[in-house]
C-alpha cells in the first residue's frame, strides 16, 4: 500500500510537473494580466507583455542610478525627440534631467501594453520605448522634459525669403504619412524599390517595398532618375498633378499645397518671433483644414548644396535645414520632417525649391551638419 501512495504521488508530481513547463512563461508571469496577454494578442504577439514591464523596470534602475551612460545605451542610433548622445558626452545626469523629471519617471508604474501604435511609455511620456520587429530589441524611442540642446540659436533668419517675398510652408514638400507621392514618383520613373519589409494584418502577412536612398537623398536623383522637373500625374487623379521640386513662383501665388499643384489660393503667413517659425492654414472645407509651418534651422554653404544636387542643370542660390510640418487635426499630432532644402535657378530661368536631402529627426539631422559641413 506504501508503494502504491508513492507511486501515485509521484505519478501525479510528475503530471504538475508536465502540465507547467507545457503552459510555459505565461504561468510565471506575475507582473502583467491575462487582459495584457490578450491585448499583445491584438498586436499579433510582437511582444511579451512581461518584457516591456521588465525592460522599463531596467529603465527605471539607471534613473535611479543616474546612470547617463547607460541610459542613452538603450538608445537605436538617436532618440527621435530629447538630447543627441553627441549633447549629453561628458554631462552628468543632472546636467540633462531635473530631480522632478527623475521622481515623476521613478513613481510611474512600468506597463505591459502599449498605448496603441505609440509604444510604452513612463510617466506620462517622460519615456517612450517599444521592440523592434524587425531586430527584436527593445530600445528606448524619445525622452521628454530633458535639458534642450539650442544648436542653431544664433545662425537663423525667420523665415525664408525670395525676392522680398516669404516662401509659404507648403512650398518644402517631404515625404507625406502615407509615402504616396515618393512611392509615385518611384513608380512613374522605375526607381528601384530595394528596401522590404513583411507588415502582417490580421491573418494577411503584405510585403511593402521601398526606395530608401531616393527618399533619403533625393537631390541626387534630380535631373537624372527624375529629369522632368514639372511633376507628374498621381495614379489615383489624372487630372491633379503632384511635384517633388516645386516652382517659387506658384508657391508665392498659393498654387502648391505639399506637393500638390493647384489653382492659385490666397495664402496667409504668420510669422512667430519667438520660435522663429512660419505658419498658414489651408482649409479644404469648413470643417476640414490643415495647418502648416517651418522654421529655418540653419544655413547651408551653396558649395554642399550644389555637391547634393550634382545632376541638376541650374545653380544653388541659397540653402538652409528646415523642420517643416503639417497638422490635420487627430491625436497623432505634427509630423515634422528635418531637410535640406536649395533654391536653384535653372537654366530656363526657372526657380525651383529642391529637396536635398531628408532626415526621420532632427538629431540625425544635427549629426550630419556636424559631420560633414560645420
Amino acid at each position: 500500500m506504501k508503494n502504491l501512495t508513492a507511486t501515485l504521488c509521484l505519478t501525479i508530481a510528475v503530471f504538475l510537473g508536465s502540465v507547467n513547463s507545457s503552459l510555459g512563461k505565461d504561468q510565471s508571469i506575475t507582473n502583467c494580466s491575462q487582459k495584457d496577454r490578450e491585448y499583445a494578442r491584438f498586436w499579433n504577439n510582437y511582444y511579451d507583455p512581461e518584457d516591456a514591464y521588465e525592460f522599463a523596470e531596467k529603465i527605471k534602475k539607471l534613473v535611479g542610478e543616474e546612470n547617463l551612460g547607460d541610459l542613452f545605451n538603450l538608445v537605436d542610433r538617436e532618440l527621435t525627440t530629447g538630447p543627441r548622445k553627441g549633447f549629453i558626452k561628458d554631462k552628468k545626469f543632472s546636467d540633462i534631467f531635473s530631480d522632478q523629471w527623475r521622481n515623476g519617471v521613478l513613481a510611474s508604474a512600468s506597463p505591459c501594453s502599449p498605448v496603441g501604435w505609440r509604444g510604452f511609455m513612463l510617466n506620462h511620456g517622460s519615456i517612450w520605448f517599444n521592440k523592434n520587429k524587425e531586430r527584436g530589441n527593445w530600445h528606448i524611442l524619445s525622452i521628454l522634459g530633458a535639458k534642450k540642446e539650442d544648436r542653431f540659436t544664433n545662425q537663423k533668419p525667420i523665415g525664408w525669403k525670395f525676392d522680398g517675398k516669404l516662401i509659404p510652408p507648403q512650398c518644402f514638400v517631404k515625404e507625406w504619412v502615407s509615402s504616396d507621392n515618393f512611392e509615385e514618383f518611384e513608380d512613374h520613373y522605375g526607381i528601384p524599390k530595394k528596401d522590404c519589409r513583411n507588415v502582417k494584418i490580421g491573418s494577411r502577412e503584405l510585403t511593402f517595398c521601398e526606395a530608401t536612398d531616393f527618399r533619403k537623398n533625393t537631390g541626387m536623383y534630380v535631373g537624372k532618375e527624375i529629369p522632368n522637373l514639372d511633376g507628374i500625374s498621381p495614379s489615383w487623379d489624372g487630372q491633379e498633378k503632384i511635384t517633388l521640386t516645386p516652382k517659387v513662383e506658384l508657391c508665392i501665388n498659393g498654387s502648391i499645397v505639399a506637393g500638390t499643384i493647384r489653382s492659385p489660393t490666397k495664402v496667409v503667413l504668420k510669422s512667430d518671433e519667438k520660435s522663429g517659425s512660419i505658419e498658414s492654414e489651408i482649409c479644404s472645407s469648413k470643417n476640414s483644414c490643415t495647418k502648416y509651418a517651418y522654421e529655418i534651422l540653419t544655413s547651408i554653404p551653396v558649395s554642399k548644396c550644389q555637391k547634393l544636387a550634382p545632376n541638376l542643370k541650374g545653380q544653388c542660390r541659397k540653402s538652409f535645414l528646415v523642420a517643416v510640418g503639417d497638422y490635420s487635426g487627430g491625436t497623432r499630432g505634427w509630423h515634422y520632417g528635418y531637410n535640406i532644402y536649395g533654391l536653384f535657378s535653372l537654366f530656363d530661368s526657372t526657380n525651383v525649391i529642391v529637396p536635398l536631402k531628408n532626415f526621420q529627426n532632427k538629431n540625425d539631422a544635427i549629426n550630419y551638419i556636424e559631420e560633414t559641413i560645420k
